[in-house]
């Protein structure tokens, strides 16, 4: 992975987690531990990432692809790639 990747998988991790927690209505990420997570989340677009980090929505899907399983969890669906959940940061690899 070259450092201009490495850079962009860190901005799409981060916007996709402020997203994300922003996007839950029915409980705050930050304040309930991840254990007690509902699986019914509400998921992120990679649209939404773009707009957010000014990236181009092939590099934000691409950075989704290497952090899915590490921080974020995919799901693809009519050619839209979404954060369905965030990974918890103490979850071992």
């Amino acid at each position: 992975m070259t450092s201009d990747q490495s850079t962009t998988d860190d901005i799409v991790a981060e916007s996709a987690l402020q997203l994300w927690s922003a996007a839950q209505t029915d409980f705050d990420p930050f304040e309930v531990d991840s254990s007690d997570w509902p699986d019914t989340a509400v998921p992120v677009r990679d649209v939404d990432i773009a707009v957010d980090t000014r990236l181009e929505v092939d590099d934000v899907r691409a950075a989704l692809g290497r952090l899915d399983g590490v921080k974020v969890v995919v799901g693809r669906e009519a050619g839209t790639v979404s954060v369905l959940r965030v990974v918890p940061a103490d979850t071992p690899l």
